[in-house]
């Protein structure tokens, strides 16, 4: 097996815990190196409390007691964190560098930093996502997925937008005769509010007009158009004056002045018809008729007529959406065929990776499990294609045998040993970028598989950082630093200790682990130290 290579000076290290008052542990400093750290101790005396406590810090939830506090040294990036979560006031409080911070941004610095592999974790192997994220990760793709989900939202964007579009064209249609009315009921008057204001000045106006009009036309009637009107009257007294001065009667100055008279009258008349004129009835009632409209518009909207006429602007600009819908769609129909154009040649690039990265990753793990004990195990990277999504265009499935017999999907064919050592086997392959917490890593291990598990473990640590909980003897003899857990009681409570074993220890707890302390399992312990270090 190939491990990827990483200078170790540049990746994450965890190099202290210091705990107070979490759960068993009581009071607790320990100082981690680089490599493999090894955490062992009777079944009991609470190994894997000193990997919560980290779980903790990073945001584990729990019913935690008040007084409970935990703090992390974490190099990386060149930096060092100090990374402190209590429980005060029965609150969580998140801590900087010693100032006050949140669980968000804790998360942020440890998020790829650390990463804690419990004993149960290997139940994530059956999750499509996470099978997905494996060979994602196996293979340095992630931003090319990132370009397939970017790709993927441009074109469900546009396809969310062209089906609405599509769902309200009936519904505009509908609508156009019914705007079409409303807005030929506004534009019928076509006037501008200031036209109708003079109107309805005028029309003030008019309204004393056509009592004047029947006062002028009452006065043609007595001035000229009656039988016995004035001019009727005029005229006969002139006759009769002509019939007096033929006999005789000296009238002539009379006669000149009333003939004068006469026809000042006709003038007059005249004059009163060409008034008369100015005050059609026709131009009365086209003015009132105008102005009923507005006063009907005006409670029929319960608006103005100046703000009827923007409500006119706003329709014609849904009439203008309406007329050139068709347009509209084809536009985007056509950006829409566009971004899956996109969307598929970014996926088939994915997916064209995938595929290769898929036998990478077959040969790979294949290559740990010999190294487990499964020399004869088969792992198949299943890729089926599916719609686009923003996963691509892959639907991802392992599929494995231990003994080269019919593949069959994880959850139907792998033990919970032989999932732990997939898992194991995954976590070996991925580009090291992070601590690993391995908690009962040896879980479902043993024999010569153990020797071989901590070879690899060995080999792993020379590029990144582990921290293991282990009840192998070969795994514990692996370690770079070893610590071992113990129980001490204060009063009647049992509380967690945890201390650094000196190499002399390290032979001890070894060979405890290989059955019980004697001089040939010490020896043996020596040479299992050998034999894994070689």
């Amino acid at each position: 097996m190939k491990l990827p290579l990483e200078d170790p000076i540049l990746l994450p290290m965890l190099r202290r815990v210091y705990v107070e008052n979490f759960l068993l542990i009581k009071d607790l400093e320990l100082e981690l190196g680089k490599g493999l750290n090894v955490i062992s101790g009777e079944t009991g005396t609470g190994k894997s409390m000193t990997i919560s406590a980290v779980g903790f810090v990073m945001g584990q939830q729990g019913d935690f007691p008040e007084g409970t506090a935990v703090e992390l040294e974490l190099d990386t990036d060149g930096e060092t964190y100090l990374l402190r979560r209590e429980i005060k006031n029965g609150r969580s409080r998140y801590y900087l560098n010693g100032r006050g911070t949140t669980a968000k941004v804790i998360r942020e610095i440890t998020e790829g930093k650390i990463s804690i592999q419990g004993q149960n974790e290997f139940i994530k192997l059956l999750r499509p996502e996470f099978q997905r994220n494996l060979l994602d990760r196996f293979g340095g793709l992630l931003k090319l997925r990132d370009k397939v989900e970017e790709a993927y939202e441009r074109y469900a964007e546009l396809r969310r937008r062209y089906e609405e579009l599509l769902s309200k064209r009936e519904e505009l249609i509908q609508k156009r005769d019914f705007l079409e009315f409303r807005l030929r009921e506004i534009e019928d008057i076509s006037l501008s509010p200031e036209e109708v204001e003079e109107l309805k000045v005028k029309a003030e106006r008019l309204r004393n007009l056509e009592k004047i009009k029947r006062l002028i036309s009452s006065s043609l009637q007595d001035l000229y158009d009656a039988e016995d009107s004035a001019y009727s009257k005029l005229s006969e007294a002139l006759r009769n004056l002509w019939r007096a001065k033929e006999l005789g009667t000296p009238v002539d100055a009379l006669l000149e002045e009333l003939t004068q008279i006469k026809d000042r009258l006709l003038e007059i008349t005249e004059e009163l018809r060409d008034k008369d004129l100015d005050l059609s009835q026709e131009e009365i009632d086209r003015i009132n008729e105008t102005l009923f409209k507005v006063q009907r518009l005006e409670k029929k909207y319960k608006k103005s007529y100046a703000e009827i006429l923007e409500e006119a602007k706003r329709i014609k600009e849904e009439l203008s959406v309406s007329y050139n819908y068709e347009e509209l769609i084809e536009e985007i129909k056509e950006e829409l065929e566009r971004a899956k154009e996109e969307l598929m040649k970014v996926s088939e690039e994915l997916s064209s990776a995938r595929e290769k990265t898929a036998s990478r990753l077959e040969r790979e793990i294949e290559g740990v499990l010999k190294d487990l004990n499964l020399e004869k195990a088969k792992l198949k990277v299943e890729l089926k294609r599916e719609d686009p999504s923003r996963f691509g265009l892959d639907r991802i499935r392992f599929l494995f045998s231990s003994y080269r017999s019919d593949l069959k999907p994880l959850e139907e064919s792998a033990s919970g040993g032989e999932l732990t050592r997939l898992f194991l086997a995954f976590s070996l392959v991925l580009p090291p970028a992070e601590t690993y917490v391995f908690d009962e890593v040896d879980v479902g291990v043993s024999g010569e598989s153990s020797i071989k598990l901590a070879r690899l473990l060995k080999k792993l640590s020379k590029s990144m950082q582990l921290i293991v909980i282990t009840h192998s003897a070969p795994v514990c003899a692996a370690g770079d630093v070893n610590f071992i857990t113990e129980k001490e009681f204060i009063g009647d409570i049992p509380y967690i200790r945890v201390r650094k074993l000196s190499e002399e220890e390290k032979l001890l707890e070894v060979a405890r682990l290989m059955g019980r302390a004697t001089e040939n399992t010490i020896r043996g312990a020596k040479d299992l130290v050998d034999i894994i270090g070689s």
